[in-house]
């Protein structure tokens, strides 16, 4: 059976309805990953909680997890260092524009069986 190393890439994005930025920004988002790496999955929403380190409070909060599979070995040190340095500006372009404290965007190795 075939396969294929690939990188699964899982950005958490908080839910924001008062903001308009906020579905310009995830429609943009999810469309850049699906032209530029094939595809990508938008989550319904899911429950959170989080304490603020700045406002030293914990904040219930909804969540959209947007995902995607990109053609990289996290593994190699070259496809890793491409992928960290797409997804570091990705994260400041999303902080900067929803105005969020922080956005997490985890990745792991995946296999895709062909």
């Amino acid at each position: 059976m075939p396969l294929e190393k690939r990188t699964r890439v899982e950005i958490f994005l908080p839910i924001r309805l008062e903001t308009t930025n906020y579905q310009t920004v995830i429609e943009w988002l999810a469309e850049e990953l699906a032209f530029s790496r094939g595809g990508s999955t938008l989550t319904t929403p899911f429950a959170g909680l989080y304490f603020s380190t700045t406002e030293k409070t914990l904040t219930r909060d909804q969540v959209h997890i947007l995902f995607c599979d990109f053609d990289l070995d996290s593994d190699e040190p070259e496809d890793r260092e491409e992928l960290s340095a797409y997804l570091s500006k990705v994260r400041l372009l999303l902080m900067d524009i929803l105005l969020e404290e922080d956005v997490w965007i985890i990745y792991y190795p995946s296999t895709r069986v062909l």
